[in-house]
């Protein structure tokens, strides 16, 4: 990367931590007046039981089955609402929401690690990977809050469901670069069976679409490629998509363009950055509105907002592929490879060592010290109603943005502070649909995804075994894989998250409901009779919002460019000391591909200090 370590000690290089900076890793404890004295440990089983703090929704069984669970939300949250201090022996929980305080002991573990990764989805899966490619001997401990390595990358293949069903990240795009394509080639990955075959994306016209034309009704197949021309909107907006789609073409057609990640892009296209896909459609390109419109009801769903709140830089990049039919994706979507990366990093390599995984681990805090041998970085985690901390010689931290600001807050200066408050996290809800025959879609001649407008809380769905043999077989069970839809602001997401944890699951059901009988209505569906199951996952911070200045900053270099170092990303996720950083909004865009790339970069920096 072209970005530089901040210089943390004038006596020590940009990579090293001193005693002074971090106390000798003793950790002063505050608020202490406000816990009470110690109590059992047992109290802790209370962790995974009700939920005052979040809504009656953690109860329900239907909610339980996939997503941020309700035992590491609350445990996460003891971090969010500042319940805890640290001393070198003992963690202080202040009295909260729950019912839960007191002061606990510390087990400290006895295993030596050279790196502990916090964080087991595609970012982390692909440092230890990279890791290991390059230094086999390399021993790794790799934390995950949840029941499952993979992250946002999980999958419900659990009865009822009678396929096996993503519970977030559906498809990713064909590998393009050296980086990719050696992970691939390690995972046995054949891309081009992975290909999404058609129909790829339906759309659903009705009074709810805006600028449609009046009285229309009724799907468009294939809308992306080549059902655009026959979208139902006056012959102007029309010629405005087909303005829109070809300039997008243009920018993937390109020897030398923009790309995923962005700092693989050529600097000549960062002002990009600089400004939303809205401006760029309707000021640059000088489109009708509704093209942007249009392009919305895609970008809410593989960026996490509106052609409104994306910069045109990521939009632009991550739309061309898309026109391009550059899209693959399995059974499951891209939980297929977090199994196949787990199951890699499970074996034995040629010097016997793999990967430690333990799962059910959240991560509380990370800390760093200066040692006669060098810096060392640590982690204090809860795993099995205990805290324990563990010692490596690098800590790569690959969880999400609010995550991972939380565990290193009270390293932070000011202009780190300041930079990790810029990213914006979307909360995201799934939902698993069962249905007990695809006759409906069918007969419609519905394809992989479909989407639509008007919906209370979702945006699309595809349909889950669309990549195996059956899709053109009516009689079979099938899930419907529905993902919701954000239209707001960066400002607004608080309030959407606290919405996520407290909405009932009857009002998701609902809207479900109201949403399946209205698109479905040519056909004989009927939700009562055909649903036999839905199963809810919610992601508190599921995907980075890639909004303007965020890429690139909007700090002038030297040579009239942004000066890509002052990007918020790059300040806020550069190395403090042995403590490194993976995870989708390093690389700035939320894809599959930005995790992967991102994990390989933490892995080189980890490689540089062992």
């Amino acid at each position: 990367m072209s970005g530089s370590s901040k210089r943390l000690h004038p006596d020590l290089g940009p990579s090293s931590i001193s005693r002074r900076d971090f106390l000798n890793g003793v950790l002063v404890a505050s608020g202490a007046a406000a816990v009470s004295q110690s109590s059992p440990l047992g109290l802790l089983a209370e962790e995974s039981s009700g939920a005052p703090c979040d809504g009656l929704i953690d109860s329900d069984p239907r909610a339980l089955r996939g997503g941020n669970l309700a035992s590491a939300f609350k445990v996460a949250h003891w971090m969010r609402d500042r319940r805890l201090s640290f001393e070198r022996g003992a963690v202080v929980l202040a009295a909260g929401c729950d019912t839960l305080q007191g002061r606990f002991p510390i087990s400290e573990t006895t295993d030596k690690f050279d790196t502990i990764i916090v964080g087991g989805g595609i970012a982390g899966l692909s440092a230890a990977f990279y890791l290991l490619r390059r230094r086999p001997q390399t021993r790794i401990l790799l934390l995950e809050a949840n029941s499952y390595a993979g992250g946002n990358s999980g999958r419900d293949d659990l009865p009822p469901l009678p396929v096996a069903a993503t519970t977030a990240t559906a498809y990713c795009y064909s590998p393009d670069t050296a980086i990719l394509r050696e992970l691939h080639g390690a995972m046995n990955i054949k891309w081009d069976e992975h290909k999404i075959p058609g129909p790829q994306d339906c759309y659903y016209f009705d009074e709810y679409a805006p600028h449609v034309r009046p009285g229309h009704r009724g799907w468009n197949i294939e809308t992306f490629l080549s059902g655009l021309k026959t979208a139902p909107y006056e012959s102007q907006i029309v010629r405005d998509l087909l303005r829109s789609k070809d300039d997008f073409v243009r920018w993937e057609n390109k020897d030398v363009t923009i790309r995923d990640p962005a700092d693989d892009s050529p600097a000549k296209y960062d002002y990009l950055s600089e400004f939303s896909l809205e401006h760029y459609l309707t000021n640059v390109l000088h489109l009708h509105p509704a093209v942007s419109e249009f392009h919305s009801v895609c970008l809410i769903d593989i960026l996490g907002g509106s052609a409104q709140h994306v910069n045109a830089h990521s939009a632009i990049s991550f739309l061309a592929t898309e026109f391009s039919n550059n899209v693959v994706a399995f059974p499951g979507g891209n939980s297929e490879v977090a199994r196949r990366l787990s199951n890699w990093l499970s074996r034995p390599g040629d010097l016997g060592v793999s990967a430690q995984v333990e799962l059910n681990a959240v991560a509380l805090r990370v800390d760093a010290e200066a040692t006669i041998s060098g810096p060392n970085a640590s982690v204090i985690y809860f795993k099995d109603r205990m805290f324990r901390r563990a010692v490596a010689k690098t800590v790569i931290v690959a969880a999400h943005s609010g995550a991972a600001r939380h565990l290193v807050e009270h390293l932070l200066d000011g202009e780190r502070k300041a930079a990790w408050a810029q990213f914006n996290t979307v909360p995201v809800v799934v939902a698993n649909v069962a249905i007990r025959t695809a006759a409906p879609l069918v007969d419609l001649g519905l394809g992989y995804s479909q989407a639509w407008w008007g919906s209370r809380y979702w945006a699309n769905f595809s349909i889950a075994d669309w990549l195996t043999g059956e899709r053109a077989n009516p009689d079979r069970p099938t899930v419907l894989t529905f993902f919701g839809g954000n239209r707001a602001s960066p400002e607004e997401l608080p309030e959407e998250r606290r919405k996520l944890l407290q909405t009932p699951f009857s009002d998701y059901e609902k809207s479900l409901k109201e949403d399946l009988s209205r698109i479905l209505s040519g056909s004989k569906f009927d939700f009562d009779r055909d649903v036999t199951a839905i199963f809810l996952y919610r992601w508190g911070h599921g995907m980075i919002m890639p909004t303007p200045n965020q890429l690139f900053g909007n700090v002038p270099g030297r040579n009239g460019r942004l000066d890509r170092s002052k990007a918020p990303r790059r300040v806020a996720c550069s190395p403090l000391g042995p403590i490194l950083f993976a995870g989708q909004h390093r690389e700035g865009t939320p894809s599959m591909e930005s995790a992967v790339n991102s994990g390989y970069r933490a892995a080189n920096e980890a490689l540089a200090l062992l």
